[in-house]
């Protein structure tokens, strides 16, 4: 499920509420296909992710080795995200028009809170449709914001369909450009390609919020395979009658959520006693991540 298959490099998304542990078990899973000696980048999308924290490495807007001699990690920044698009999109005015008082009216409509989210996107493209590595993980925004991350691929898809049907003079770049966002529906769309991943708790807010985005992604073809149910209580910590009671209505739910999913993985993290940073405790991570399915298909 999380390992290429049919010699195609694999995109793996980790989605889900805010403060379920995302950003964890896409360091666990990102390790875990580095440790397979699979070259993997890890991205976040989450301008509030703590990537560097739980890797205890710097994390940058380039690609940086990390942990491990396959695995590297980059954070895309919306503000250098911002600059290089710009500078891009300048230059390539720079060199159809060249006028300056062109330039000046472009820089200013560059200048807008639109352009930030472009950028980001474009970022994002980059990185979905690389070959560089055999394996990309994705540490995702909460779920709205990524939800609208991956819409754009097909807002731009329909704009750049009407665009290159009328604008004759860019007919060449925005047909590029059109293809490109077609790869990536195509990519988002393809279980040998892509594996979308949810992070939840055994509660019933990220549960219900989980649900909703899964029939959102379902209407745009794009399967959920697994879910992840993190900070399980272990079965040694419930002896009291509070973690007792917590314990088993959180089983509730697991076999509640092996029910409904009953076509996808369903597994499960316990509860560590303390923080999860470093090479070992994410290796712990994967172990329950991955012990109980087969990490090449469901």
């Amino acid at each position: 499920m999380i390992l290429p298959t049919e010699g195609k490099n694999k995109r793996i998304f980790l989605a889900g509420k805010g403060g379920v542990g995302k950003t964890t078990m896409a360091c666990a899973t990102a390790l875990y296909t580095a440790d397979c000696g699979y070259k993997t980048l890890l991205v976040t999308t989450d301008p509030a992710a703590h990537l560097a924290n739980v890797l205890e490495q710097e994390v940058s807007s380039s690609p940086k080795q990390v942990l491990n001699a396959n695995l590297w990690a980059v954070r895309i920044d919306p503000k250098v995200a911002f600059e290089r698009y710009k500078e891009r999109i300048l230059m390539a005015a720079k060199d159809s028009f060249g006028a300056q008082g062109s330039l000046a009216v472009i820089r200013e409509e560059l200048d807008s809170p639109c352009t930030e989210e472009i950028a980001v996107f474009q970022e994002f493209l980059n990185d979905l449709l690389s070959d560089d590595y055999e394996v990309l993980v994705f540490d995702t925004a909460p779920t709205g914001h990524t939800l609208r991350l991956l819409q754009l691929a097909w807002d731009y898809e329909t704009e750049l369909s009407h665009k290159s049907s009328f604008t004759a003079e860019t007919s060449a770049l925005d047909n590029a450009e059109l293809l490109r966002m077609r790869e990536a529906i195509r990519v988002l769309q393809s279980k040998n390609e892509t594996a979308m991943v949810f992070v939840t708790l055994a509660e019933s807010t990220p549960i219900a919020e989980m649900e909703r985005a899964i029939e959102d992604l379902k209407r745009a073809d794009i399967e959920t395979q697994a879910i992840i149910v993190n900070q399980i209580l272990p079965k040694e910590a419930a002896g009291s009658r509070l973690f007792g009671a917590r314990r088993e209505r959180q089983q509730e739910y697991l076999v509640e959520l092996e029910r409904r999913h009953s076509l996808r993985i369903v597994t499960e993290c316990e509860l560590f006693d303390d923080d999860v940073t470093g090479s070992e405790p994410l290796r712990q991570i994967a172990a329950q991540m991955f012990a109980k399915h087969t990490v090449r298909g469901v």
